[in-house]
């Protein structure tokens, strides 16, 4: 079903994903993390994120917000470009795919894409 997704509607599902594990209670500590890793790189609390496919082509630009512990609805287009991350398409489907996963173990997700290079 997912290869099935737009690249809008798989960035959505990615961070609805990372919004259902953050909000287990065994999340506690990847929620503090994910919070400081945003604080650090963007304190407008804006995540701009660019699309990409395995040989690095961008396919689109996404923007959302992480406030209160939980990523924002994500729209189309990129507000600050200069808190831009890049996520590969193979990624975002992978963790779609497997999301019963790294909703049972929150800890799974990798958010090096979040840190400062």
């Amino acid at each position: 079903m997912t290869d099935e997704l737009s690249d809008l509607d798989l960035v959505k599902w990615y961070f609805n994903v990372c919004n259902t594990a953050l909000a287990t209670p065994n999340a506690n500590a990847v929620g503090n993390l994910v919070e400081s890793l945003v604080l650090k790189v963007t304190p407008n609390r804006f995540i701009a994120v660019e699309l990409v496919d395995d040989e690095d082509r961008p396919l689109g630009h996404y923007t959302t917000r992480f406030v209160d512990g939980q990523f924002g609805p994500v729209e189309e287009g990129e507000r600050h470009p200069e808190t831009r991350f890049q996520l590969r398409r193979s990624f975002l489907q992978s963790v779609v795919d497997n999301s019963d996963d790294y909703v049972e173990h929150p800890e799974k997700l990798d958010w090096s894409w979040m840190l400062p290079v």
